[in-house]
């Protein structure tokens, strides 16, 4: 069945490549035109080929018939036969850079799926086989109803990598560790005004493409959005909306203090992941910035802009108690790059200022009076149970950290572990979930309120996709509806606000306003009296 189905998609693509006619013939075929048998839907989605010959107007017509020859092509269109096309550009709205890889895939099926059928996707990488594979199986799968465009090209080829940003709106970029393979995209969109988001969690990489990138961004307009996945959305957005609503409830309260409480998550780790992380303990620029709260805020003084800042330090693992939660927590592993992500939004929205950014910058004191934590609460207990719990989850990140710090142990640990490609399966990635509380306070301690964002899916993997793939429908469509409305490189919160949420409600990704004291437990034992 699968050698049939794909001698018919490569028979069906050839000859529709060189026959116009045939092609509007064909487009209003059922999807058994590719030779796939698939199940029938409910309620199926418009199909994409029909609606681009339909409402073709003079003035796209070139570009919709590239876009038609690219989806039915033989084989995938290499980027550097697009180098200053005109008829390719800005030809899409979203290209998945990156999408035959674990996460990508996911990517790539997400928007397939649930993107707006007025939306163009197309889906990248370097190996023709493998972009292939990708889309037939999603339309065997029923993921696509169509054959998605394939864009081949070299993420180290500036030409292959100038193209990709002439060609499109809007690229996510599923391809790490960004550190090594991610710079000339970057640059590339920057000089192209294209907008793009990762899934980045390198805070030194990060800096150097706001030192290399920022300006030339700025004045292209194209919108640069590092770290829009599980790092760091959910800790950005959700800091911002929840100081946005202390403002709201308290008029005049400005959050001098937001902390986070992952106090719910369930996940897996692919070889993707583990080789960004090899990646960061390897990276003497990673390593120097690890603990630098303000690595990404410009124009940081140490001890100024940082005053009221908790360090990033081994010390900090110790378990802490909240009264409002009774649970013990200790630093979250996501704390290294979030806390710094958040600082960058601080500064941003001061620094803009203005009636965009809201009063005083925004829903924030300023930088220097601001403290963020990230800390992780597993399974809220508020009894020595808790306390060990979180006593021994700090011992094993600081024992991970120390580990990949040293060269024969992460060797090692590099052996024993995934290889990039790997991941959890899906039946995983189903069974995942996590929660996060974010309490936000205003300076004279008696302002504060409580919020909550969960997800129904594994947070790395599964979540983290579908953050990806909303963002770039959000960038494609109207640059991102955040805050500030500018080019650069920017932050999830300062880039989406609010509105990357309501994308993600309907996926299962949700956001809620507790109150003065938060709301709902997993479940608790027996309290112990606490000396």
């Amino acid at each position: 069945r699968h050698s049939a189905g794909s001698q018919w998609r490569v028979a069906i693509r050839v000859a529709m490549a060189t026959s116009t006619s045939a092609l509007a013939l064909l487009a209003g075929i059922s999807s058994h035109r590719v030779g796939i048998s698939r199940p029938k839907r409910a309620a199926p989605r418009a199909r994409r080929i029909p609606r681009i010959i339909a409402e073709a107007s003079s003035s796209s017509q070139a570009r919709d018939a590239f876009v038609l020859r690219a989806s039915l092509a033989s084989s995938p269109t290499p980027l550097t036969s697009l180098i200053d096309d005109p008829d390719a550009t800005k030809a899409f709205d979203v290209v998945v850079w990156g999408a035959t890889g674990f996460t990508g895939t996911l990517v790539a099926r997400h928007l397939a799926k649930h993107a707006p059928d007025s939306l163009r996707i197309a889906v990248g990488g370097r190996s023709d086989a493998k972009l292939y594979s990708l889309v037939g199986s999603m339309v065997e799968s029923g993921d696509s109803d169509v054959l998605l465009p394939m864009l081949r090209g070299d993420a180290a080829d500036a030409t292959d990598m100038r193209a990709l940003a002439q060609v499109a709106k809007c690229v996510v970029s599923a391809a790490g560790p960004y550190g090594e393979h991610g710079d000339v995209l970057v640059g590339a969109c920057a000089a192209e005004g294209t907008h793009y988001a990762d899934l980045t969690g390198e805070p030194g990489w990060m800096r150097s493409v706001i030192d290399a990138h920022d300006a030339t961004a700025r004045a292209t307009g194209a919108r640069i959005v590092p770290c829009a996945g599980f790092d760091s959305v959910p800790a950005d957005v959700g800091a911002f909306v929840a100081a946005t609503e202390l403002a709201r409830r308290h008029p005049g309260a400005r959050a001098v203090k937001v902390t986070s409480f992952l106090t719910k998550v369930l996940g897996g780790f692919s070889g993707g992941t583990l080789a960004t992380g090899w990646r960061l303990a390897e990276d003497a620029r990673e390593r120097t910035s690890f603990c630098d709260v303000d690595g990404l805020v410009p124009g940081a003084v140490d001890g100024v802009t940082n005053a009221a800042q908790t360090p990033l330090a081994f010390a900090e693992l110790e378990p802490t108690y909240d009264l409002n939660l009774d649970a013990w927590a200790t630093t979250s592993p996501f704390a290294p790059c979030d806390v710094k992500v958040v600082r960058r939004t601080v500064s941003l929205l001061d620094a803009e200022g203005g009636a965009e950014a809201g009063p005083e910058g925004g829903p924030y004191a300023d930088i220097s009076r601001f403290c963020y934590e990230g800390k992780l609460a597993a399974f809220e207990l508020g009894t020595p149970v808790g306390w060990i719990s979180s006593k021994a989850t700090a011992a094993l990140v600081e024992a991970a950290v120390r580990g990949a710090a040293d060269a024969e142990a992460r060797t090692r640990m590099k052996a024993a572990l995934p290889k990039p490609g790997d991941g959890p399966p899906e039946w995983f990635r189903r069974a995942g979930f996590w929660e996060m509380r974010f309490c936000a306070e205003g300076e004279d301690g008696k302002a504060r309120v409580w919020t909550a964002m969960r997800g129904g899916g594994d947070p790395g993997y599964s979540d983290t996709a579908k953050i990806l793939a909303e963002a770039g429908v959000l960038l494609a469509s109207d640059g991102g509806s955040g805050p500030v409305r500018r080019g650069g490189v920017l932050t999830p919160a300062v880039a989406f606000g609010d509105a990357v949420l309501r994308g993600l409600e309907p996926h299962g990704i949700t956001y809620t306003v507790d109150g003065d004291e938060p709301k709902g437990v997993w479940f608790s034992l027996p309290k112990i009296a606490k000396t």
